[in-house]
């Protein structure tokens, strides 16, 4: 099953801090996927995930009006 392995390797760098989008294309690889569009599919239903994007993006956008 390759979902939980991935949402967890992506969970891990979201709190570490790392650059995910710099890093997803050697994830991808490593799972056999021709690029990252194939991996998106497995990101869909990760409300952890989706969380802790939300929660870095409202920090890299900080209070807007």
């Amino acid at each position: 099953m390759v979902g939980k392995p991935l949402i967890t390797s992506l969970v891990d760098w979201y709190r570490q801090g790392a650059d995910v989008a710099a890093l997803l294309p050697a994830l991808s690889t490593y799972l056999g996927h021709v690029d990252p569009v194939s991996t998106y599919w497995y990101l869909q239903a990760a409300p952890e995930l989706l969380a802790l994007a939300a929660g870095r993006l409202e920090d890299h956008l900080g209070d807007l009006p």
